[in-house]
């Protein structure tokens, strides 16, 4: 699914969003309304914040909701 509609369902159950083509463990994308902006969980590492996405990350169809 797109960005947007991911982030949507998403927000709606306190999940977060990842991208198929990053499977099979992908990164986990917490958006969020903070200074933190969106939170990532990189393949069982340490989180970080402020993800700058990429052109083609904006434009994916291949978004679902995770966790």
């Amino acid at each position: 699914m797109k960005l947007r509609k991911a982030i949507k369902k998403a927000q709606k159950s306190g999940r977060g969003i990842a991208r198929h083509s990053n499977e099979p463990r992908p990164c986990i994308y917490i958006p969020t309304n903070t200074s933190a902006g969106i939170i990532v969980l990189p393949n069982y590492q340490q989180a970080f914040i402020r993800w700058e996405p990429r052109l083609d990350d904006l434009t994916a169809k291949d978004w679902f909701v995770i966790g």
